[in-house]
């Protein structure tokens, strides 16, 4: 009972986290409009803190109540891949707070490329496995890894002075991921819950 409560809690800590990234992401579109203090990166780091707690969270209980097969060991893997992105993206984001936006960016890449790569695995792992919501975990991963590859692109167009509309493609896949996080959550909470 307490894997499975680990588990959910951990999809739901996942999507809270990538709200307040969201958000964080639109703050920094309107920063950039006025020239104002780039506070939206605060909360973009806090919401991939949030979010690298979750995955650890959805990986232990994974861990605890998986049946050793094949799908199930991709989604873990998925889960500490994108761990290890958000909390890149937890150092990135506090780099351009400080005011080092290449350094930032050129680390989020990396962040976002790894969480894309995790939500991708896990999308992968849920479509091996027969259990009742596995469908819509897959379609809910399938969106985070999307989202989060976008907020890479987006980044690319930053980096290389088109800052405007790469603000927008990087706000834009924040919100997807959220999209797809909830749709995940939901999945694993039907599942388990």
């Amino acid at each position: 009972m307490i894997d499975r409560l680990i588990l959910i809690t951990g999809a739901w800590t996942q999507v809270v986290g990538t709200v307040i990234a969201a958000i964080g992401e639109t703050m920094v579109i309107q920063e950039e409009r006025y020239s104002q203090e780039p506070f939206g990166f605060r909360l973009v780091s806090i919401g991939n803190g949030f979010e690298a707690a979750g995955n650890s969270l959805q990986a232990v209980g994974a861990e605890k109540l998986s049946d050793g097969s094949e799908g199930e060991t991709l989604r873990i893997v998925g889960d500490w891949i994108q761990a290890s992105g958000n909390v890149t993206n937890v150092v990135a984001a506090e780099l351009q707070f400080a005011g080092r936006e290449e350094e930032g960016l050129n680390l989020d890449i990396l962040g976002d490329t790894s969480q894309s790569i995790g939500a991708a695995f896990e999308a992968y792992g849920a479509t091996l496995t027969d259990l009742e919501f596995s469908d819509l975990l897959a379609a809910g991963n399938t969106i985070q890894s999307l989202g989060a590859a976008l907020e890479a692109v987006g980044e690319l167009y930053i980096l290389n002075e088109n800052k405007e509309i790469g603000l927008q493609i990087t706000a834009f896949g924040s919100y997807a991921q959220a999209a797809g996080a909830t749709i995940a959550a939901i999945a694993l909470t039907k599942q388990y819950g």
